[in-house]
């Protein structure tokens, strides 16, 4: 464990030096908050309007928008990660395959199970990290500008959901990010990353909204539905984990 944290913290130390990290991480913050709160309270806010002609009382529009808005958190908190993963912290092990300086770090006593869970934590820590608190400031913030005073009151997920939301979702991000590391280290044609990352990130939300859908916005079925994906994740993983070795990484980098 104390090798794989040596990659971490060295990985984490050569993200926060480039000024690339603070720009994407400027760049997500203005698309959510320009985009994600417009959007939130857009919609969401055209539902309430809808409830509230209907004649419900405030209390009644918050708990039946209450669902909607805890979907909305899970899915937003997802693609907020996966969006700083695609433009930032991702492809760092692609530019070490370019460089070759991937080849020097397997020619030490590390085994290929600590380099990948390594270079996983080192994506995903920061991409979690942001990814919620983008996530959360934009629900807070539509809720605040826009629905709370159409709705004369908060809307807002409930606890439960929130804590599934925080659970359930760093989870699934976390096997998304390790089935990438893997596939980064075997494929040969690093240009196709971009593309996996998108095919990945679209078949994770398709089946998370097609789950939420059959199963209702609860929290429970958050979890479910989450821990379905996981499951499939941890399968891919492991079937392609099976098939890495040093030298088809050192091949990999040389196209």
């Amino acid at each position: 464990m104390r090798q794989t944290m040596v990659i971490v913290r060295k990985d984490l130390r050569e993200a926060l030096r480039t000024g690339a990290f603070y720009f994407y991480v400027a760049l997500i913050l203005a698309i959510t908050a320009v985009v994600g709160v417009r959007a939130l309270g857009g919609v969401i806010g055209g539902q309430v309007d809808t409830l509230l002609e209907q004649g419900l009382a405030p209390a009644e529009v918050a708990a039946a928008i209450e669902p909607l808005m805890g979907t909305v958190l899970v899915m937003l908190s997802l693609q907020s990660m996966v969006m700083f993963a695609f433009f930032g912290s991702g492809h760092n092990l692609v530019m070490e395959k370019t460089k070759r300086s991937l080849e020097s770090l397997l020619c030490t006593p590390v085994s290929l199970k600590q380099v990948c869970l390594g270079k996983t934590l080192a994506i995903f820590v920061p991409c979690v990290v942001v990814g919620l608190l983008l996530a959360f400031a934009a629900v807070v913030g539509a809720d605040q500008l826009f629905l709370a005073p159409k709705a004369g009151q908060s809307v807002m997920p409930g606890a439960a959901t929130i804590v599934a939301t925080l659970v359930a979702v760093p989870l699934v991000f976390f096997l998304f990010v390790a089935l990438v590391v893997v596939l980064q280290l075997i494929i040969t044609r690093i240009q196709w990353i971009n593309g996996i990352l998108a095919g990945l990130f679209a078949a994770i939300v398709v089946a998370l909204n097609y789950g939420l859908g059959g199963f209702g916005l609860t929290p429970q079925s958050i979890v479910f539905v989450s821990l379905a994906v996981a499951a499939v994740l941890v399968l891919a993983t492991v079937f392609l984990s099976r098939i890495i070795t040093k030298e088809r990484i050192v091949l990999s980098s040389k196209g």
